[in-house]
C-alpha cells in the first residue's frame, strides 16, 4: 500500500489509468514476499553486452546514438521496480519527440526463471515502447550485472508464493551516446532533473 500511495502522489492519476487493475493487484498482493532496495552500486566498469529481448538479440553498442538508461529488476518485484519504471516512463512522456527518438531505456531483468520473452514484453509494455525488457542465461545476466556494478542478492522465502525475493542495486543508469557512463540517479528521482540530464547530453551532440 505504500508503494501504491507513493507512485499515487509521484505520478498522479493519469499514470494509473493507464495501469490495468490486475496488474496492480499482482504487484501490490500482501502475499508476495517483501523486497528491498540495496543502496548504491559497485564500481561501474560498463562495456558492451548482449542480451536477449522479444524482437531478438539486443547489443548496447547496437544503441550507440542514443542515451541509454539502464535499469536491473525482475518483474515480480513489488515496489522498488514498479517505481523505478513509471520514473523513466514519467521522464520519457514529458520529452520532446525528437529527444525521445534519441533515448532508450532497458529494464535488465534478474530473475530468468520467471521472466521470460513473454512476461517481459507484457510487462514493460505497461510502462513505455521506449523501455525494452532483456533477459537471457544467469551465468549472463550475472556478468552483465558485475559490469554495472549492481548489488544483488537472491534469498529463499519459503512462505511466499514466489518461493523466492532478490534484493538489487536499484539506481537507474545512464549512458551516453557513446554507451559511456554519465551518471546515476535514485529510482525515485524527480523525473525533472532526469530530463535535464538526457537534454544536456544529446545537446552536446
Amino acid at each position: 500500500m505504500k508503494c501504491l500511495m507513493k507512485l499515487f502522489s509521484k505520478f498522479g492519476l493519469s499514470f494509473f489509468l493507464t495501469i490495468p487493475i490486475f496488474f496492480l493487484t499482482v504487484i501490490f498482493s500482501p502475499t508476495r514476499a517483501h523486497q528491498k532496495s540495496i543502496t548504491g552500486t559497485n564500481i561501474i566498469l560498463g562495456g558492451d553486452f548482449t542480451l536477449q529481448s522479444p524482437e531478438g538479440s539486443v547489443s548496447l553498442s547496437d544503441l550507440r546514438g542514443s542515451v541509454v538508461l539502464i535499469f536491473f529488476g525482475y518483474t515480480s518485484c513489488p515496489s522498488v521496480c514498479p517505481i523505478s519504471l513509471a520514473t523513466i516512463s514519467h521522464a520519457f512522456n514529458k520529452m520532446e519527440q525528437e529527444n525521445l527518438k534519441r533515448t532508450k531505456g532497458l529494464f535488465i531483468s534478474l530473475d530468468p526463471e520467471r521472466d521470460n520473452l513473454k512476461v517481459l514484453r507484457q510487462y514493460v509494455g505497461y510502462f513505455h515502447q521506449n523501455i525494452i525488457g532483456l533477459t537471457d542465461k544467469i551465468e549472463i545476466l550475472t556478468k552483465v550485472a558485475k559490469q554495472y556494478g549492481m548489488k544483488y542478492e537472491k534469498t529463499i522465502v519459503p512462505e511466499s508464493e514466489l518461493g523466492y525475493v532478490i534484493s538489487h542495486s536499484s539506481d537507474i543508469i545512464v549512458l551516453n551516446l557513446e554507451g559511456k557512463l554519465s551518471r546515476s540517479f535514485p529510482h525515485d528521482t524527480d523525473a525533472t532533473p532526469l530530463i535535464k540530464h538526457i537534454k544536456n547530453i544529446l545537446k552536446e551532440n
